[in-house]
């Protein structure tokens, strides 16, 4: 824990510094700009350290936790964009069999003694009528607003746990305020590009987090993880985790790529980013298109593959199937709760706006990783697929 630390320490001051500059071909960084990073840093710093000091008191109150271990892990990944919330918040229903964190572990309690804290202050709250859960519900709708449609959020809801790794600044999401760190675009680029060192510090942070979410909530469950963003983590994460299971989540670049950008736009205008020429759009779609290939014909184990479309029409059926293919069984009040599901998938929209990728759109959807979708969605009935189900 020492060691991942002074990897973050190090991060902090580096990516700081890199964020206060800016390449002309990114968008315009305007003084404000500039003033408004700053004054996140610096706020930022109390968060960053009380976590730390936390986690290292985890190490004292709580060292049981690293006996933990993680059974048969469910990692959901895909594309952005693609699918991966709706179905992980339908798996995590299940809540006889699999545990995720929330929205509010993951921002105000990724250790041990913060999640107790937490949980102490709720059982007085509801001791005292629950005045403190209507605050956080009123101020949730006011502050999640912008995002319903695009990434509903909710404090109690499963979230993306590579939130977690917040604290060490090494959570892709952080490419707005740090367009210009390498650091974080090999996030982008894990199984490839990272270093074995920083593999190692980051999956040894990782881990430690999965076991203080389970030794709190996770008893006799299993754990499920949701994370778009690491789709190009598959080979680390199976050699982290060797038993896990995967399910890959997968959409036509063509509409996917589009609505990534588009929900992207309101963090972009934020940190002035330009996302309708330049670098940056290049570079997500570049991202995007690694992230096809990367998936469909370098994925280290047998998976399914889930298509948008088809959750969407009948997201009963592909989690049977699902269960059918993990050689699980569903119990009786997750069938129940299944047929809700459906019900809400028929009401299911995406709200975001959508960017198309320009100058080289006619020919876009004809690179590597692009056209490996294609290719396979065509071999589809054959079965013909290195890596897993066909789609």
């Amino acid at each position: 824990m020492l060691t991942a630390f002074f990897y973050s320490a190090r991060l902090y001051v580096s990516l700081c510094l890199q964020s206060l500059q800016r390449r002309k071909n990114l968008g315009h960084l305007s003084w404000r700009g500039r003033l408004l990073r700053l004054l996140l840093f610096i706020g930022f710093l109390p968060v960053w350290l009380l976590h730390w000091l936390c986690l290292f008191l985890d190490e004292l109150l709580f060292p049981g936790y690293r006996k933990v271990t993680l059974d048969r892990p469910l990692f959901i990944l895909g594309v952005p964009r693609s699918g991966t919330t709706f179905l992980h918040r339908s798996l995590s229903e299940d809540r006889q069999r699999f545990t995720s964190v929330s929205t509010w572990e993951v921002f105000l309690a990724p250790s041990i003694l913060q999640k107790r804290l937490i949980l102490g202050l709720a059982t007085i709250d509801r001791w005292l009528g629950r005045p403190g859960a209507r605050l956080l519900g009123w101020l949730e709708k006011k502050l999640f607003a912008g995002l319903e449609g695009v990434h509903d959020m909710s404090l109690d809801a499963a979230e993306e746990d590579y939130l977690l790794l917040l604290p060490l600044f090494s959570c892709f999401i952080l490419f707005l305020p740090f367009t210009e760190s390498r650091h974080i675009w090999q996030l982008a680029r894990f199984d490839w590009e990272a270093s074995p060192r920083d593999k190692r510090i980051i999956m040894n942070f990782y881990s430690a987090c999965l076991k203080k979410h389970m030794a709190v909530f996770g008893k006799d469950k299993r754990y499920l993880s949701k994370n778009a963003a690491f789709a190009s983590w598959p080979r680390t994460l199976h050699e982290t985790f060797p038993d896990a299971d995967f399910i890959i989540c997968m959409r036509e670049p063509e509409r996917a790529v589009p609505s990534l950008l588009g929900s992207l736009q309101s963090g972009a205008d934020f940190f002035e980013l330009d996302l309708e020429q330049g670098e940056l759009p290049q570079m997500l779609v570049q991202m995007m298109d690694d992230y096809y290939r990367h998936l469909l014909e370098n994925f280290p184990v047998q998976a399914p593959i889930i298509h948008m479309d088809a959750l969407q029409r009948n997201v009963g059926d592909t989690i049977v199937s699902l269960y059918r293919g993990f050689g699980d069984e569903i119990s009786n009040d997750y069938r129940q709760r299944l047929q809700e599901l459906i019900n809400e998938a028929r009401q299911y929209r995406t709200r975001t706006s959508v960017i198309q990728p320009a100058s080289e759109t006619d020919s876009l959807w004809q690179s590597q990783g692009f056209s490996c979708y294609y290719r396979l969605c065509s071999q589809a009935d054959a079965g013909s697929r290195t890596s897993g189900h066909s789609p």
